[in-house]
């Protein structure tokens, strides 16, 4: 195995005259390839990611997307989005969809659906009495385009629910059964809108089932059910669970869950202990497990350092590199070390799922 080091070519930027003939222009750009419809697609440098469309040569952005970052922490925002096109693969392959971000509901019609349910907004989702906690929280909407790039042919659904409700300065536990109670009402009287807009009458509709975590939570939440609407249904009667587990790491307090079972909390120990010992000028190794059905699917760690010299974060980059080759050989699922300081990445590490190859990129 060998470790394949990126460098970033930073220096080209203030020293153009050694960098050759940069004046004579780019002729080198990868126009993209062109669907049947003639749309243009971004390509893929990884086959398990969505192509995503270009409609007139331009990027189309989520028609919603001022009402799409509510939730209540980053980790509860990535889990929440990265999470919904993790279930819309098994309905809507990246070998034969498009992928382009939601663009049947706008920001004023998810605003009312959010909204709490009052003689002023009849479309609200959310209990009207002001007493009682706002349930639903947010719906992510993911488009996927037939193989012309053109024809829809298929909607991704994320329904993020609170498990706990802010007023104020008072937090508002919300119960698993109040949270489905809500789900099932509010996912069947969205799917009997959607199905009466354009395009959207008989369109395979995935739905997914966010449990939000509290905001202090460093590990965020994770999808709890998930179901498919086919051939215009405008109900959902069974929901199949999502097996899903985010775990933090180290864990604390002799905790059982994924990383405990299968070894990779021991492993974290042995691949922190070590970086510790070797490289002192440190503030934190921390990590953050993915499971899904009991499989590992990703694990993020991150080491706060102290280091400033290129050949000081060069040196620890390597190290690094080193133990993750080493320490995580066996470990399935995608692995990446993220090098940090206080004020910005310094380099990252990382390996593919079921490739050995390691990758490092130190920043300039």
């Amino acid at each position: 195995m060998r470790i394949k080091q990126i460098a970033a070519l930073g220096v080209c930027l203030f020293s153009l005259g050694a960098c050759g003939n940069l004046d004579k222009g780019v002729t080198n750009t990868d126009p993209g390839e062109k669907t049947e419809s003639g749309n243009i697609t971004t390509g893929r440098i990884d086959n398990s990611v969505y192509q995503g469309i270009m409609t007139d040569g331009k990027y189309q952005t989520s028609a919603s997307r001022e009402t799409i970052s509510s939730l209540n922490s980053g980790y509860n925002q990535t889990n929440f989005e990265n999470g919904l096109l993790r279930l819309s693969h098994q309905t809507f392959s990246p070998d034969k969809y498009f992928f382009q971000e939601g663009q049947k509901l706008d920001a004023p019609t998810l605003n009312s659906w959010l909204g709490r349910n009052t003689a002023e907004n009849d479309q609200g989702l959310n209990p009207g009495d002001e007493s009682q906690p706002i349930i639903l929280q947010q719906i992510l909407e993911h488009d996927f385009l037939d193989e012309d790039g053109k024809t829809l042919g298929g909607i991704s659904l994320g329904f993020a629910f609170n498990s706990v409700y802010y007023q104020g300065e008072t937090a508002i536990a919300v119960s698993r059964e109040e949270i489905m109670a809500n789900a099932r009402k509010s996912v069947n009287t969205v799917l009997t809108r959607m199905r009466k807009m354009a395009g959207l009458e008989s369109v395979p509709i995935v739905v997914g089932l966010f449990e939000q975590s509290a905001k202090e939570s460093l590990i965020g939440g994770t999808y709890i059910y998930q179901g498919v609407s086919k051939d215009g249904e405008t109900t959902i009667d069974n929901f199949e669970q999502v097996n899903e587990e985010v775990v933090s790491l180290p864990v604390l307090n002799n905790a059982t869950n994924g990383a405990t079972n299968d070894g990779l909390s021991n492993k974290f120990a042995s691949f922190r202990s070590s970086v510790q010992s070797f490289f002192p000028n440190l503030t934190g190794v921390t990590g953050r497990a993915l499971y899904v059905e009991g499989q590992l699917q990703t694990l993020t760690m991150s080491v706060d350092s102290k280091y400033y010299a290129k050949t000081e974060i060069t040196s620890f980059t390597q190290y690094i590199g080193k133990q993750v080759e080493s320490i995580f050989k066996e470990v399935p699922g995608q692995i990446e070390v993220q090098i940090l300081s206080v004020n910005e990445p310094q380099a990252f590490v990382s390996r593919k799922d079921k490739e050995n190859e390691i990758i490092s990129y130190i920043f300039n």
